[in-house]
């Protein structure tokens, strides 16, 4: 069931966070993944960022054991393989209840979108590197479903205000990811 006045879920979730995405657009070491002189230790910061964030959401959709037709699992294996090994620390992510969950995951999916627009880039600029993450496509019929289950969960405003909670803490996640990242060196294969 689709909301029959205003915006549809996806597009209020996408205003009320348009700021913080936007944000992130520009932050220092995500913004270079869209560089043609992006560096080797450039992209595996902005790598371990992205795969962080997706691992978390991927391990609170599996603390709830909800959504298996949204996993992030083939993101967190392809982001390990790139970077060589699983990712070290946790990242600061806890979701109170699905409804916030789901708002995560339509952030986590969304990012798909940002991969698109930077895969050429990285893949150009970089083609000693494993692209295995940036090159994992979202499936449409994924997507769709991940909106239909967002437009079903945010009927009542009560779901609404969860899935915005969970869509703003996904985000708080990655920004919180970028603050803390190290710039490191890395010797590509």
């Amino acid at each position: 069931m689709t909301r029959q006045h205003g915006p549809t879920v996806r597009q209020f979730l996408a205003r009320a966070t348009r700021d913080i995405h936007e944000t992130l657009h520009h932050d220092p070491i995500l913004s270079r993944l869209n560089s043609t002189h992006i560096r080797p230790d450039e992209y595996h910061a902005a790598l371990t960022i992205l795969g962080r964030f997706v691992c978390a959401v991927e391990r609170e959709r599996l603390r709830y054991d909800l959504f298996a037709a949204f996993t992030l699992d083939p993101l967190c294996t392809a982001v390990s393989a790139d970077l060589g090994g699983p990712l070290a620390a946790e990242a600061p992510l806890a979701l109170r209840d699905p409804a916030a969950l789901l708002g995560a995951l339509y952030v986590a999916h969304g990012a798909a979108f940002g991969r698109n627009s930077f895969r050429k880039t990285v893949t150009r600029a970089l083609p000693e590197m494993r692209h295995a993450f940036v090159n994992l496509r979202m499936a449409t019929a994924q997507w769709q479903g991940l909106i239909a289950a967002l437009e079903e969960a945010g009927e009542d405003p009560a779901g609404l205000n969860s899935l915005l909670l969970g869509a703003q803490s996904a985000f708080d996640c990655v920004r919180h990811l970028c603050d803390a990242a190290p710039l490191r060196p890395v010797i590509a294969e």
